[in-house]
């Protein structure tokens, strides 16, 4: 179950973000969306993989699991029972708090994965902040699906904020 909610956790982020601090995430991010390699047109837009991880993410707020596990991809779904993922949500939210705010930062693409199907997936990043983590990375993985993104992955990442200093 944790390496599915853990799916795309890229090691060196946390350091990578703790260098350049929220306004140089928010900076690489930007480059990232103006990146060559998503001018495909075969892919879903990108504003349409962020608008589906704000909403994903609005359902995590409202304490949704069940609703978030009925929108998630077949990836997850076999992989992760009803039941577990809302043990999941309700372990990751008692650690981390109510999430009192996100501001979208960026978007990588994760082409083929290892222990995936094949296929195109994203992860979209958020700077974000909880009643009890001052800086926060939350991460939602989505994987293309015909004409649309499906969450598959969901990770909240506390920032060490004495490193930003």
């Amino acid at each position: 179950m944790t390496m599915l909610c853990l799916l795309f956790c890229e090691k060196n982020m946390i350091s990578s973000i703790q260098r350049l601090g929220c306004a140089g995430l928010l900076c690489l991010g930007g480059m990232l969306n103006s990146a060559p390699a998503f001018a495909q047109t075969s892919l879903p837009s990108l504003d349409a993989a962020v608008n589906t991880a704000m909403q994903w993410a609005a359902l995590s707020d409202s304490k949704q699991a069940d609703r978030m596990w009925s929108l998630s991809g077949p990836t997850m779904k076999n992989n992760i029972s009803k039941e577990q993922w809302e043990k999941f949500l309700t372990e990751t939210q008692t650690r981390n708090g109510r999430i009192t705010g996100r501001e979208w930062a960026q978007v990588v693409r994760v082409p083929n994965p290892a222990n995936l199907p094949p296929g195109e997936y994203l992860n979209v990043v958020f700077a974000s902040r909880s009643d009890k983590i001052p800086v926060a990375v939350e991460k939602i993985s989505l994987v293309q699906t015909g004409a649309q993104w499906l969450p598959i992955g969901y990770t909240v990442d506390r920032i060490d904020t004495g490193a930003l200093h």
